[in-house]
C-alpha cells in the first residue's frame, strides 16, 4: 500500500490509543471485524467513505486528526 495509506493508519492506531480502546474492543465498537480493523492501522487497507465517517464519530473526533496531512501528500494533476 501507498505510504498514505500507512499514515493514515498511524494515525488512527495513536488516536484509538488516545481515547483508550483496545484494537479489539474498538473494532467491535464501531463494527469492523477485528483482522480487517488491524490491517486499516497497519495500512494493508483502502477504506470506505463511510468507514471513515463510523471512526471519526467512534473516535469523536474530526478528520484532520486522523488524516494525513494534504500537503505531505499533494498531487501534481498538471
Amino acid at each position: 500500500m501507498s505510504d498514505l495509506v500507512k499514515n493514515f493508519g498511524e494515525k488512527l492506531r495513536e488516536k484509538r490509543k488516545e481515547a483508550g480502546y483496545s484494537q479489539e474492543g474498538f473494532a467491535a465498537y464501531v463494527g469492523i471485524e477485528r483482522g480487517n480493523y488491524g490491517k486499516m492501522e497497519r495500512g494493508n487497507v483502502n477504506i470506505k467513505l463511510e468507514t471513515l465517517y463510523k471512526l471519526v464519530n467512534a473516535l469523536n473526533c474530526e478528520f484532520e486528526e486522523i488524516l494525513p496531512a494534504r500537503q505531505k501528500y499533494k498531487i501534481d494533476l498538471d
